[in-house]
């Protein structure tokens, strides 16, 4: 049975006649409400049970155009579904800021979750009915509001001062209107502590103007800033902001403290990177063999800038534009949710020049990525469960049929401390070539530096890079503009690049066969990036540490 319905008779169309349909929503209780001819037929209150998601409207330049009776697909020309296309008439088409309809027949508290208080920060929020016959009269008949807070019996206001900490209240509230109707609502009031929100920042570039905002959540203005240890980067300095333009490359670790009116005190640790500005804008030279960088008028067709057709990229499984922004880069690189119903291949299969056939001496792959979160889909359900983000596919020849070369990932297993370590799978023809898991987790032997700079554990911006060397038989792994990891012949095995394949060139996703707008794309399978993708650019030569 579909979730919510009202039991008002019909709730569906069944014959060919003119009928009115509205939907309405409101921000408040999260509530969806839908109509056929006048009578409300649903009711969708959110977050829905075993998914915490909600409905906020914050998108920016989403990039996909307002259509009336159908889904034309972003392909040149419009490609229609079989499904989703209205077949029939349209009239007069009205958006409206009120809900316009009724949705109660009588007196009704509205369901709405209540925002945290903080200790000595003033607190005001008021609570709402539905269907009220003239004024409404408040009292609290269970349970009792945090010190400092009172309910407004004629407003329906809760405000005031918390003073102290404290577990969460727990108060019914009835309201009561002129005609004696009334209406009763339980709700959760949390008092929180004062937080530095802010836990990790975008990086920086040498030479190159830099700002981060510092957020905080229940403490009072004016604040007060201070690094109460390590030192910033020269360049940079630290008011109600981290700003400035550092003028040298490395990591800086620093502790962060800041002070409210009320005197609570609280501090974090950061580390700021500060890379070559070579990396802020990666293009083609000389020594470029292949470089996708995701810009151009569409998320459609990704070109490899050094001019080979057969490289060109496009969806997997049909999709659109999903390139969007983030602090720490400018441009606009598509976002994945980890599910595997979207990612890019190659046209062609068994690239040469992608496989590093035509680097005799030596190569560099790098890429930009940033890592989604701990949860795929940003902790959205599929199938009733949420899936972990362990291992994901930047990009590579090698796919779940293993078929392919070589995969560039990023990956938690063996990790000491939970952060995703970029690593590298290559394989030659013979079983004794193959080459897995080099990574500082599954090989730490190989570790430069500290252990824990060898892992990526926040949702910012990093650069990744593998270099290798014919002659040395030399793998190299960079982070940030660091080496972190390096090793001679792992396993005793020489790199050998001669295997033979058909399969694609994938970004985001290993593949379980050819896939181009549909086939062999790897939805909810293993292996699948969450986060976002940037460039990626393969080389004839070791471009750093050199």
């Amino acid at each position: 049975m579909t979730p919510g319905l009202t039991g008002a008779e019909p709730a569906v169309i069944t014959d060919h006649e003119w009928h009115h349909v509205a939907w309405q929503f409101r921000f408040r209780d999260q509530t969806n409400w839908f109509f056929l001819d006048g009578r409300m037929i649903r009711r969708v209150e959110l977050p829905a049970p075993g998914d915490p998601r909600v409905m906020v409207n914050d998108a920016v330049d989403v990039g996909v155009p307002f259509v009336i009776g159908g889904f034309p697909h972003s392909q040149d020309p419009p490609f229609h579904l079989n499904f989703g296309t209205f077949e029939g008439q349209i009239d007069e088409f009205r958006i409206s800021k009120t809900l316009r309809y009724p949705i109660a027949d009588r007196l009704s508290i509205v369901r709405q979750r209540l925002p945290e208080c903080g200790v000595n920060i003033p607190y005001a929020v008021k609570l709402a009915t539905d269907a009220a016959d003239g004024s409404v009269t408040w009292k609290i008949t269970d349970g009792r509001l945090p010190v400092g807070l009172q309910l407004d019996a004629s407003a329906g206001r809760i405000h005031g001062t918390v003073t102290e900490a404290g577990p969460p209240a727990f108060i019914v509230v009835e309201a009561q209107d002129e005609s004696g109707a009334s209406s009763s609502r339980r709700f959760e009031i949390r008092t929180g502590a004062g937080r530095l929100l802010t836990a990790s920042l975008p990086p920086a570039f040498v030479g190159v103007a830099w700002r981060a905002e510092l957020n905080t959540r229940h403490l009072t203005a004016p604040l007060k800033w201070k690094v109460i240890k390590g030192k910033l980067p020269e360049g940079i300095s630290l008011a109600n902001d981290l700003n400035g333009m550092p003028q040298q490359q490395g990591w800086s670790p620093f502790t962060v403290q800041v002070i409210d009116a009320n005197g609570e005190q609280r501090q974090r640790e950061f580390v700021l990177k500060v890379l070559p500005r070579k990396l802020l804008d990666i293009g083609v030279d000389e020594h470029t063999v292949a470089l996708f960088d995701w810009q151009g008028p569409n998320g459609k067709l990704i070109p490899d800038r050094v001019g080979d057709e057969s490289h060109t990229l496009t969806w997997t499984n049909m999709g659109g534009d999903r390139r969007v922004t983030w602090p720490g880069r400018a441009r606009k690189f598509p976002q994945f949710t980890g599910h595997g119903e979207h990612g890019f291949a190659s046209a062609g299969k068994g690239p040469e020049r992608l496989d590093f056939r035509t680097c005799k001496t030596e190569w560099t792959l790098e890429a930009w990525i940033r890592r989604g979160g701990p949860l795929q889909a940003f902790g959205g359900t599929v199938r009733g469960k949420q899936m972990p983000f362990h291992f994901g596919h930047v990009c590579g020849t090698y796919d779940l049929t293993n078929r392919g070369v070589w995969e560039l990932y990023l990956s938690d297993a063996e990790s000491p401390d939970g952060s995703m370590a970029p690593g590298i799978h290559f394989f030659g023809a013979a079983r004794e070539h193959a080459l897995e898991n080099l990574d500082p987790w599954h090989r730490p032997a190989g570790i430069v530096g500290q252990r824990q700079n060898a892992g990526i554990s926040d949702t910012e911006w990093h650069h990744v890079a593998w270099q290798y060397n014919y002659a040395e038989d030399l793998h190299e792994l960079f982070l940030d503009g660091q080496l972190i990891w390096r090793m001679k012949s792992p396993d005793g095995r020489r790199l050998v690049n001669d295997r033979q394949h058909d399969a694609q060139f994938s970004v985001s996703t290993r593949l379980t066969g050819y896939s181009r707008y549909g086939g062999g794309f790897n939805y909810l399978g293993e292996g699948n990036f969450f986060g976002q993708i940037g460039e990626i650019r393969i080389s004839s030569v070791r471009r750093y540490g050199r």
